[in-house]
């Protein structure tokens, strides 16, 4: 039998392999809280991720002088107002009449899908235009870069809170006195997001590991030049078998996804363990298009070993996205989970 042979590691290889580990392990350390907790804290970190995102999309661009300041200040705007705007829509009557709204009551309240104002889209959409006509830097490209990912961008955090927080109501996490009893009471409404985590997690760590040691065949060169073949079916393999695992584990404990995906219907959770990583591998070459298109390595270098935190969300949006498009998908044909 022929002996696999697998490639040598190189000096860079290991020193920015450190890097990312110990960069990553403080923004675990930073987010896990946030992401337990939920609440206002969870809703406080989102607020501060959009921010950053809104300001890498812009920081990659060559808009210079005071355009670049105006198009920070309407990018980082727009994606705050619509990766909000469920909540403050489904809460706007009771804020109108001046009543108390407890955290429970504001991040649960009718949280049933991900959607954007289409007054919102269009009036960014003019903004971008009337830009693109009073300057010459922005151009159409660039008109049509700040929409679409202001759109995708906004979409993508806004599922995060989608899988946090509507789980919430189905659990009965509505009902402070009874969560409060319990042992331990945010664990069935994390759910979906540990899901989240452990399939994207693991898909990055399969692809770069499985990439490294025994990648040969390039995927696309010209948008991402390491990518192999080898690391993208080995991403999505393990990237499955731990998601699946975790929620077979959760289900077997009688505590499942959803109160509705159980052994009868598991067969969902595998479709969706399948497609998270291949959604997040389309969102890690779309993001990667871009940087190759403006001519940057990374979206910024606020992220020590990992670039910016777009270069890190760019799975996370796709497959984020899909989790909760698949799981509103479900609900509509199995009428109600």
């Amino acid at each position: 039998m022929k002996k696999l042979k697998h490639n040598e590691i190189s000096n860079d290889t290991k020193v920015s392999l450190r890097k990312r580990v110990i960069t990553g392990l403080v923004f675990a350390a930073v987010a896990a809280p946030c992401i337990i907790i939920g609440n206002w804290l969870f809703f406080g970190f989102i607020v501060v991720l959009t921010g950053l995102a809104g300001y890498e999309l812009v920081h990659i661009t060559k808009l210079q002088g005071k355009l670049r300041y105006i198009v920070y200040i309407i990018t980082i705007t727009s994606m705050l107002i619509m990766t909000n705007y469920i909540f403050f829509r489904n809460n706007w009557p009771s804020i109108k009449a001046g009543a108390q709204i407890s955290a429970w009551d504001f991040v649960s309240n009718g949280f049933v899908n991900i959607e954007l104002s289409s007054m919102i889209i269009i009036f960014v959409a003019i903004i971008f235009f009337v830009i693109s006509f009073i300057s010459e830097q922005m151009t159409i490209s660039y008109v049509c870069y700040f929409v679409t990912m202001i759109i995708v961008i906004s979409l993508g955090i806004q599922s995060f809170l989608y899988l946090r927080f509507s789980p919430f109501p189905a659990w009965g996490a509505a009902d402070y006195d009874y969560l409060m009893r319990r042992s331990f009471p945010y664990l069935e409404s994390l759910l979906l997001v540990l899901f989240l985590a452990i399939g994207v997690m693991m898909n990055d760590i399969g692809a770069y590991f499985v990439g490294i040691l025994f990648g040969k065949h390039k995927m696309n060169p010209r948008i991402s030049p390491k990518k192999t073949w080898e690391g993208f079916v080995g991403g999505i393999a393990i990237s499955a078998l731990c998601s699946v695992g975790f929620a077979l584990a959760m289900t077997l404990t009688g505590r499942p996804l959803l109160p509705g995906l159980r052994l009868n219907n598991f067969y969902w959770v595998v479709l969706i363990a399948f497609v998270m990583p291949l959604a997040g591998d389309v969102g890690d070459f779309v993001f990667s298009a871009i940087k190759r298109n403006e001519g940057v390595k990374d979206f910024s270098n606020l992220l020590p070993g990992h670039g910016g935190f777009l270069d890190r969300l760019d799975s996370l949006l796709f497959a984020g996205g899909s989790i909760a498009v698949m799981i509103a998908f479900i609900d509509f044909v199995t009428m109600g989970l």
